[in-house]
């Protein structure tokens, strides 16, 4: 069965006016599967690829305006190597013989402008606005075209109302009577060679999405025409640390998984050389999670395509009751799983050297092993954004206190450094800034692999002792310690986005030191008593650090929303602090510098943040937390 599963194939329903023959799908029903996983086998051969063709969205418009036209639409123009984007009008189509007939057209007044396709809106066909005189048919291809989410982009609209105003007060000199100069149309263009097609192209063909001419004409609901659940998201993005591809596939496209892996392999190679996809959530203290191999080096072919199709090590069919985890490092353990339950092929100890990645970010090299440390490659723009920030304002300090202290150092402390993000472009002897400005970084991770491969990074870097000290402790240990040993630090980096905010009760209790001689040499006399001013000049002189503070919030979407998740935000911080508005009274707001900044997506209802603020004076008055002695 498993050996002629990639060859059952369905007809696609198909339009009177399809100009292509009819396609076989790719891939056999879900349902037929003997397990939940389509094996790696069942991917289509690039001819596959190459036989089809796809209708796109396109706009016809006055020939002269072309040019013109294309540059303010920008990325919504249909772009791909080798390929033109610009087309002539098509008769039946764009124009019917009548209009040539009373000579008051000609094609060559007109081009037709192909637009990328975005995917369709969900919106109904009879719901399409297309009063702009175009010609178009309600069958599944063009409903699917008149639908695409590209016609609801402004700088689209703004196009055709322009054209339909111009046609109320005047005809067309270019357009076939009755019809606006600017309007919509589609165009039938034939696939790329399979090696210029893109990840999320490839993916289109193969998985059941809304958007999809095999599905458009459909009547199974949220079911393509096999049956298969629609796919409303395609998985085409994902991380790169290295040679490996980091995918986090949702529960959805986990039937698809062996293909979505050899796609990105197949159009990412040489670079990329392994697959993988996060099979849990950062759950431990160390910020790691499991893995599963998808494609690449370190996966079995011959034992995954046994797995998909319900063999174990000898062939033999497994009984549907029998169940579990295929473990890549204990070969007896490899069984198949249930419907509900994919097979994963997960990351162990013997792929210990697969796993060690050299990463480059910035100007410096970073060694790492992935599966045993934390690194997010998609937070390479919040490194080198909080990097410059510290060392600009290290510039601004130094600038300010050079007649007074030409030894100013700016101090940094990173309590959950990983591997150095942050700690080794702030120290490094290769860094544009090194000799302009003294940086000193105390870096610290809990993880004794973080701390060996940060240990490793900094010699890799020439990051030198008396700019770079490494610490392998608790987080709360370790600000507790910069506090206790008295170190005058600017600067704390708390990147930890699912607890981070928690940490900050290590900073109750907190010994406020003493600023610079500038500070010390302010006059206050603004007219009040001695003992006020004395109480005032000390609270001024108090060396506050700012605390950087990544945390995870609710993805705004109004004005209202985004006071709505700073207030969330800053509540948190303060519960930490034990110090109920103490980032939020007017007393503190105007030295708090309270700030959060969006650092990226995560998903449709979260973001990543980073929230910044200095060091609130009401934490000295809150009891200290205490630590087990390390």
């Amino acid at each position: 069965q498993n050996k002629d599963m990639n060859k059952i194939v369905i007809l696609t329903m198909t339009t009177e006016e399809q100009s292509t023959p009819p396609r076989l799908h790719p891939l056999p029903p879900l349902s037929s599967l003997p397990t939940s996983t389509y094996p790696p086998s069942s991917y289509p051969a690039p001819s596959f690829f190459e036989s089809s063709s796809l209708v796109h969205p396109a706009l016809l418009l006055p020939a002269k305006r072309t040019g013109q036209i294309q540059k303010a639409l920008g990325d919504l123009v249909f772009q791909e190597p080798k390929r033109k984007r610009v087309y002539p009008p098509e008769e039946e189509l764009d124009y019917s013989k009548d209009d040539l007939a009373n000579k008051k057209y000609d094609p060559k007044w007109e081009r037709k402008l192909v637009l990328v396709r975005l995917g369709s809106s969900g919106a109904n066909s009879d719901d399409v606005d297309n009063d702009d005189g175009s010609n178009v048919k309600h069958d599944g291809e063009s409903d699917a075209v008149q639908r695409d989410k590209v016609w609801q982009d402004d700088r689209i609209q703004s196009l055709l109302e322009e054209a339909k105003e111009q046609a109320a007060k005047e005809s067309s000199t270019t357009a076939p009577p009755g019809k606006c100069s600017v309007r919509k149309s589609h165009i039938r263009l034939p696939a790329s060679p399979y090696s210029l097609l893109t990840v999320d192209q490839v993916l289109r063909q193969i998985m059941p999405t809304s958007d999809n001419d095999n599905n458009n004409k459909n009547n199974n609901g949220n079911n393509d025409n096999n049956g298969n659940p629609i796919i409303e998201e395609i998985p085409s993005s994902f991380e790169i640390a290295g040679h490996i591809a980091h995918v986090n596939l949702r529960e959805e496209s986990l039937p698809y998984k062996y293909l979505i892996g050899k796609a990105i392999l197949d159009k990412n190679r040489p670079k990329i050389k392994m697959v993988v996809n996060k099979i849990g959530t950062i759950e431990n203290e160390f910020r790691t999670f499991p893995m599963e191999i998808l494609a690449g080096d370190g996966l079995d072919l011959e034992r995954v395509e046994r797995l998909c199709a319900g063999n174990n090590e000898s062939g033999s069919t497994l009984d549907a009751n029998e169940q579990g985890a295929a473990d890549s490092d204990d070969p007896s353990k490899l069984q198949s799983t249930t419907f509900n339950q994919p097979i994963q092929i997960k990351i162990g100890p013997r792929h210990q050297k697969l796993m060690q990645v050299e990463v480059k970010e910035h100007g410096c090299r970073f060694q790492l092993d992935f599966a045993k440390v934390y690194f997010n490659s998609r937070l390479q723009s919040e490194h080198a954004r909080l990097v410059q920030q510290i060392v600009q304002d290290a510039m601004k300090s130094s600038d300010a206190n050079h007649s007074i202290n030409t030894n100013k150092e700016c101090i940094v402390a990173d309590a959950m450094a990983g591997v150095g993000p942050f700690a080794i472009p702030l120290t490094s002897a290769n860094a544009s800034h090194f000799r302009k400005v003294r940086v000193v970084c105390h870096a610290n991770d809990l993880n004794p692999v973080s701390y060996r491969y940060l240990q490793t990074n900094a010699k890799r870097n020439k990051c030198f002792s008396d700019r770079l000290q490494m610490y392998n402790l608790d987080a709360r240990h370790f600000i507790q310690r910069m506090n206790e040993q008295e170190v005058d630090v600017d600067h704390f980096i708390m990147n930890l986005p699912q607890l981070a905010p928690e940490f900050l009760d290590a900073f109750r209790g907190w010994r406020f030191h003493h600023s610079s001689e500038e500070e010390d040499g302010k006059n206050n006399d603004d007219g009040t008593d001695d003992n006020t001013n004395t109480k005032k000049k000390e609270e001024k002189t108090k060396k506050r650090p700012t605390i950087h503070v990544h945390c995870f919030g609710e993805k705004a979407r109004t004005p209202e929303d985004t006071s709505r998740v700073e207030c969330q935000v800053r509540q948190r911080c303060e519960a930490a602090l034990g110090s109920p508005d103490c980032l939020s009274s007017e007393k503190e707001e105007e030295d708090a510098e309270f700030s959060v900044r969006v650092v990226r997506d995560v998903g449709p209802r979260k973001n990543m943040l980073c929230v910044s603020f200095r060091l609130p004076l009401a934490v000295e008055g809150v009891e200290k937390l205490k630590l087990e002695t390390v």
